[in-house]
């Protein structure tokens, strides 16, 4: 017992295990220390990258000095910008004002406003970009392009109005000998497009159009001078545009015309020789202008032409708001670089014809298509065929006579 004792006690004095105890505290108190400080180190380079980061929105202009700054510039760059001269920009932006349609904030004005949406319509810019050139956050671009969409849509009916029905169309007036007496009552033509979109995955597949991707069908009509004097957008890419047309007339508003001939679009490359030729040729040189339209239509405004990531709410207001500012700017503005590549002709060119339509293609005169088989018995189509039958034996013997169509 006494043995175990000691052999306790002389274990206890050891000098050897208190140095080791010792050397181990001081080692946890030094790596304590040192860790400390690493991360006093570490927050306080924190702390002062926050203080010294370099602000994103640091340009000299402000928006709304930008926007001065390219109307008061060379006009090819404005009409590169919005598609649009300066002058039709500043008008279309004073009758926004006036009417208090839009108004200026504080860090905005209603140059700014519709400048920024021009741009991105106009260009098919994204938000984000849009936003780092006019010094605005991404929320501030999106939320005023969606409020100038809303008040562009808002313009439709005044500026989007049918065509008059009571009087003869000029282009029909000065090319008498080719289409009077047989269309003076055509006011226009009609037709559909497919602009891409991006729908919500719920119901995607409905707007899968026959080309395979993702639209919105669109039916428009228009006047001969190439303005809209209709336009019905929204339907899925799978919608045919006889659908479209039937609820159009019953739900939409359609005006409705004085009956139309369906015909084909189809010419021959070396002369006319029958009344079939002659009746369709001339039918397709009138309808040519819906073809030059939405050629027009989408070149000035290149967010037709590309898939956006907007709401499709938004997405479907989008080629209505086009449509208001296209007419705006055929109405307003003297001369166009971008019209007066589709108005120099208006022969039915089938290379200007918009690869995205949904077109219809008859047999011709004698014969009934694949798309009015199941309607060749219907007694308003039979009467429509007897009087479309009867201008062509006209314009036939008229065009022996007298050919208006040469070989070019």
């Amino acid at each position: 017992m006494d043995d175990a004792n000691f052999a306790l006690d002389d274990e206890q004095n050891d000098p050897y295990s208190d140095n080791v105890a010792s050397n181990r505290t001081n080692y946890n108190r030094n790596r304590n220390r040192v860790l400390a400080r690493a991360v006093v180190a570490a927050a306080g380079h924190r702390l002062n990258s926050r203080r010294q980061r370099q602000p994103m929105h640091n340009s000299t202009l402000t928006g709304s000095m930008r926007v001065e700054e390219l109307l008061n510039g060379h006009e090819e760059i404005i009409q590169g910008m919005i598609s649009m001269k300066a002058e039709t920009f500043r008008s279309l932006s004073n009758l926004l004002a006036c009417r208090e349609l839009l108004k200026p904030t504080r860090n905005m004005n209603v140059n700014e406003q519709l400048f920024i949406f021009l741009s991105i319509c106009a260009r098919g810019e994204t938000n984000r970009h849009i936003s780092y050139l006019f010094q605005h956050s991404v929320e501030t671009t999106s939320r005023w392009f969606y409020k100038v969409l809303q008040v562009i849509c808002s313009l439709k009916d005044e500026f989007i109005r049918p065509a008059d029905y009571t009087s003869i169309q000029n282009l029909i007036m000065e090319n008498s000998e080719k289409y009077r007496p047989w269309f003076d009552a055509c006011v226009g033509a009609i037709d559909g497009t497919h602009i891409p979109c991006a729908p919500r995955r719920e119901n995607a597949d409905a707007w899968i159009n026959r080309k395979g991707y993702h639209s919105q069908n669109v039916l428009a009509a228009c006047s001969f001078d190439m303005l809209f004097t209709y336009i019905l957008a929204g339907y899925e890419g799978s919608c045919h545009d006889a659908r479209m047309l039937e609820e159009a007339i019953a739900f939409h508003g359609f005006p409705l015309p004085p009956p139309w001939i369906p015909v084909t679009s189809t010419r021959r490359r070396d002369g006319l020789g029958n009344r079939r030729e002659v009746f369709n040729y001339t039918h397709s040189s009138l309808r040519n202008c819906i073809e030059r339209t939405f050629g027009v239509w989408k070149a000035r405004f290149k967010i037709l032409k590309g898939v956006n990531n907007y709401p499709m709410d938004k997405q479907k207001m989008i080629p209505v708001a086009c449509a208001v500012v296209h007419n705006f700017i055929r109405m307003v503005q003297v001369g166009d670089p971008i019209l007066e590549q589709y108005v120099a002709d208006s022969e039915p060119v089938r290379g200007n014809i918009d690869v995205n339509a949904d077109y219809v293609f008859n047999d011709g005169i004698d014969g009934i298509g694949p798309s009015t088989r199941s309607h060749q018995h219907d007694p308003s189509r039979v009467a429509m065929n007897g009087m479309r039958d009867h201008i062509a034996n006209e314009m036939w013997e008229r065009y022996q006579v007298a050919p208006w169509y040469r070989q070019t």
